[in-house]
């Protein structure tokens, strides 16, 4: 008898007991939650500002193998007379070497280039690497951001569109004259962007035009008045002439830039456009306000 009264003593949970305990998972996760997607962010925002670093060490290297001229935004490179073995694409193509992809930009090479801008004496086609005519082969995933809420990667020419954009005054497009390093940026590689975050939907074909900001020889603002904006999954993106004219940053609170330095920043929302526009120009003898 004692046995069996021992085993009556056990008896299966209460309902209010199992609706406790659900109620404590419950607000466990509701806790944890938060505290997983900062983290997720966190190493998303590191990715997406290691493609600037990339980004912007690629360009410094492809410079100093051209005696310092920096690639254009758009065009002719590295000899703005047409010549065999120019390349004629955008800044995005130009550094493809120099981000580990001397393979796939090798194998551009035409006889003729399609676009007809390498004609040297007599009419003759000159040889030019261009990635037209679908003989780019590439999944480039140093230009999409993971933070990007419009991300398309999905293989070959990953759409053609990119999470970055081009300074415009630092890389002029290539009937302007091109700029060299480091003599050109007078204001200080340290405080130069040259690469800024944007959203991929809203951006160029990247070895094209590729996305650019800050351009005088478009309809996008300069000057201080404009700054970058925020972005979130179901934004617009902010057309100004059917061109996109302003950096959109994937993150909370700031953007990422790739500066003429090789070094990263992450800017904060607060900084004012007159900061920003002195960041933008590589030669404008403004000085950096606090916020920066």
């Amino acid at each position: 008898m004692p046995l069996l009264h021992m085993f009556r003593r056990w008896r299966g949970f209460t309902l209010i007991e199992l609706l406790v305990v659900i109620a404590i998972i419950a607000i466990l996760i509701g806790l944890l939650l938060p505290a997983v997607q900062k983290v997720r962010e966190a190493a998303a925002r590191a990715q997406c500002s290691n493609n600037l670093k990339q980004m912007s060490l690629g360009t410094i290297n492809c410079a100093d193998t051209h005696q310092g001229l920096l690639p254009p935004g758009d065009g002719l490179y590295p000899s703005l007379t047409p010549s065999a073995n120019n390349a004629y694409a955008s800044i995005f193509f130009h550094i493809l070497p120099f981000l580990e992809q001397q393979n796939s930009y090798n194998l551009t090479l035409q006889p003729s280039d399609p676009h007809g801008s390498n004609v040297g004496p007599g009419g003759a086609n000159l040889a030019t690497y261009s990635p037209f005519w679908n003989v780019l082969q590439l999944n480039m995933k140093t230009y999409i951001c993971s933070s990007d809420p419009s991300n398309v990667s999905n293989g070959g020419w990953n759409s053609g569109l990119n999470s970055y954009a081009y300074n415009s005054q630092a890389f002029p497009i290539q009937w302007a004259p091109q700029n060299r390093y480091p003599a050109s940026i007078s204001d200080g590689t340290s405080n130069s962007i040259f690469f800024t975050e944007m959203r991929s939907s809203c951006s160029g074909f990247w070895p094209d035009w590729g996305a650019s900001i800050a351009d005088a020889n478009w309809p996008q603002p300069t000057g201080p008045g404009i700054v970058f904006m925020p972005q979130s999954p179901g934004s617009a993106c902010p057309w100004s002439g059917g061109n996109n004219n302003v950096a959109l940053s994937p993150h909370t609170g700031g953007i990422n830039v790739g500066l003429g330095d090789g070094s990263v920043r992450f800017v904060a929302n607060s900084v004012t456009g007159q900061t920003w526009w002195a960041a933008l120009t590589p030669a404008g003898g403004e000085v950096l306000g606090t916020d920066w």
